[in-house]
């Protein structure tokens, strides 16, 4: 699981680094932008790095108001990118239900990749690689196939996400423009972004597990927000494309 984007984010704030943050009602939306000063000292490369932060209860109850939010930070990554034929891939084990926010979510996403003669809408196809441990192929070789053989305008993809802070548990979706490691556990995998393939990479994720040393713990209510966040997901990217 790649580590949340919220863990360096304090870093950025003790440096006095320009971010934009807009404190609504019952939830926060931030905006870093990561250049080549702050690269090095957060260990992230150069791209912007949304933020929608929240609580449980707020999710719960106002998950619209989440997707809105969600499709508006969309709209923006995506204003000068083609989108006639997105690759939507969700990332993660379907076992492990803290593990399978990325499957969940394409099950939300409506496929049209398949519509090849009558449908003037963009070509969107849907791709679940699993763990290596299922297939015995790593996430990224995989990736690789789908990517050569569909020739795909952008790729979104889907993770879940762990932190070393408690209180960014379940309370935040992370959208960023500089892309992903699938299976970032498996040290021969390769960070899918912009310059892998050749096209835009857009990152989605929640942090769902946290990371004490080596120990990994999630909430018992971790079924409920995985069903939420990917309906959330879901329902913006059907929104975005269609």
């Amino acid at each position: 699981m790649k580590k949340a984007f919220m863990d360096v984010s304090k870093v950025l704030k003790d440096n006095r680094f320009k971010i934009d943050e807009k404190n609504h009602r019952d939830y926060q939306v931030s905006h870093f932008c990561v250049d080549y000063r702050s690269e090095k000292l957060v260990k992230r490369i150069k791209g912007d790095y949304y933020t929608i932060s929240f609580d449980y209860v707020f999710m719960h109850q106002k998950s619209k108001i989440l997707k809105r939010e969600l499709v508006r930070i969309l709209r923006v990554l995506f204003k000068d990118l083609k989108t006639t034929d997105p690759l939507i891939i969700g990332l993660g084990n379907s076992s492990v239900l803290c593990d399978s926010l990325g499957v969940m979510t394409t099950n939300e996403v409506m496929a049209t990749n398949h519509f090849t003669d009558f449908l003037n809408i963009p070509r969107v196809a849907l791709f679940n690689p699993e763990v290596v441990e299922k297939t015995g192929i790593s996430s990224y070789s995989l990736i690789e196939m789908v990517v050569k053989k569909l020739k795909p305008s952008v790729i979104i993809m889907i993770d879940s996400l762990a932190t070393n802070n408690k209180k960014y548990l379940n309370s935040c979706i992370e959208i960023n423009n500089t892309g992903i490691i699938p299976g970032s556990a498996i040290k021969d995998n390769k960070k899918i972004d912009r310059n892998t393939f050749g096209i835009p990479v857009i990152a989605i994720g929640v942090p769902l597990v946290l990371q004490i040393d080596k120990e990994m713990y999630t909430t018992p209510n971790v079924g409920e927000v995985v069903r939420i966040s990917s309906s959330i997901i879901g329902e913006a990217l059907n929104e975005l494309f269609f």
